[in-house]
């Protein structure tokens, strides 16, 4: 799956939020075990979607790093299973996320879902545009990370 593009959305009066067509099409028209996991990020104020197989590839590449059997890495690995959740996506592709995740990013209302390879993020519409606006010049580090490699 390689999810790219923006879409805005919004969540009802549930708290529901519905799976934009394009992401539902990218992973061949159905969600694959009807859950995806959502993530807090570990670095920005977003949600990381991630479906089932991408998410089961994370989460034994985490659990490959650390040994749980060591202090500090027993305490990452705590702090990383706290910050995620499995939630069903039904047939109307209406997700509901955890309550506890939208506070901890800030999302409210108006969403923008962003595709990130394997995965999709979900941002407040007003974070999302702060932190596009915050970008330094794309051309500019497109040019130094990759401009002298051969494609």
């Amino acid at each position: 799956m390689n999810f790219s593009a923006e879409k805005e959305a919004t969540f009802d009066e549930k708290g529901r939020v519905v799976l934009p067509a394009d992401f539902k099409n990218e992973m061949g028209g159905n969600i694959p075990g009807g859950q995806m996991a959502v993530e807090i990020d570990p670095y920005e104020k977003c949600l990381n979607i991630y479906p089932m197989p991408e998410w089961e590839n994370r989460v034994a590449f985490i659990k490959s790093k650390l040994n749980r059997d060591n202090k500090q890495h027993s305490r990452m690995l705590d702090s990383f299973y706290r910050r995620f959740k499995i939630v069903p996506v039904p047939e109307s592709y209406r997700m509901n996320m955890p309550n506890s995740f939208l506070e901890q990013v800030g999302i409210n209302k108006d969403v923008v879902f962003t595709g990130q390879g394997d995965r999709i993020r979900l941002w407040d519409a007003a974070e999302y545009r702060r932190y596009v606006e915050s970008f330094d010049d794309f051309e500019d580090n497109y040019a130094r990370l990759f401009g002298n490699e051969e494609v």
